[in-house]
């Protein structure tokens, strides 16, 4: 029995010496191809499957050391400094940014603050790690794509009937296979965020992208701003409820007080 369990040891250490060796050379590559590299590479790379190369890669992106950005694999400065970006003048949410970092501080996933404008959402405020690069194609604003971000259908759900009308009608344009394009459903996902207080997406506007947002209201009750952040899948799957509690309670705490 004893040489039994010293054969199941040395056996358990190799697998993973082995593992080790594979995520060691899966960080050298993702740093010798800063454009980005795809699953298959890696695979070719590390001698083994595309299933393990996405396992691998999974687990840097939920570690912080790579991210998972328009089809492919990008590395990223685990040990830099964490920054602010701010998109605009915090004049256009006054004392609303502050809001940003605690939810950043909380979660540790990239915090966003969202201000109303006339046909847009714009994202006033950004804050996370250095290195790790934004959503392509979300830009500075949100406004087609609301549908398929929880932070446009914080707004969607607040809008009068009427104007949410407008919005549909101009087409709920898919994104990825996940994208809500039907208007019933879109609506009856809107009841549940008014409902609930909270927004989800899951790569409902790129592949390996999910966001949770929440309302910030102003004394009357009216929408003031945005709050959410983003992660990817896998953290979603694994902390949707915790990520959906930090978000709304922020947004609560960012709240001016009742008149």
């Amino acid at each position: 029995m004893t040489e039994m369990t010293e054969e199941f040891h040395r056996s358990t250490a190799k697998r993973g010496l082995s593992t080790a060796r594979a995520v060691l050379q899966v960080l050298a590559f993702l740093s010798e191809h800063p454009q980005g590299v795809h699953a298959d590479e890696v695979a070719k790379v590390v001698g083994k499957s595309t299933s393990t190369a996405y396992y691998l890669l999974a687990s840097l992106c939920e570690e912080g050391f790579a991210v998972h950005e328009g089809g492919v694999y990008l590395p990223v400065h685990r040990f830099d400094e964490t920054a602010r970006t701010e998109v605009a003048p915090e004049g256009d949410a006054p004392g609303l940014a502050d809001a940003v970092d605690r939810l950043f501080v909380r979660t540790h996933k990239r915090s966003y603050l969202g201000v109303l404008e006339r046909r847009s959402i714009k994202i006033a405020v950004i804050r996370g790690r250095q290195g790790v690069p934004r959503m392509p194609g979300l830009g500075t604003h949100i406004s087609d794509s609301a549908h398929a971000l929880a932070m446009g259908k914080v707004v969607l759900a607040a809008l009068r009937p009427e104007a949410l009308q407008r919005y549909i009608a101009g087409g709920l344009r898919a994104f990825t296979a996940r994208t809500i394009t039907s208007p019933e459903t879109l609506a009856a996902e809107l009841d549940e965020i008014r409902r609930t207080g909270v927004a989800f997406d899951r790569e409902e506007f790129d592949e390996d992208f999910c966001c949770v947002a929440a309302p910030i209201l102003d004394a009357d009750g009216a929408l003031l701003a945005v709050l959410g952040l983003s992660a990817s899948t896998r953290a979603f799957d694994g902390e949707r409820d915790e990520l959906a509690k930090a978000v709304r309670d922020v947004a609560r705490e960012a709240a001016p007080a009742p008149r």
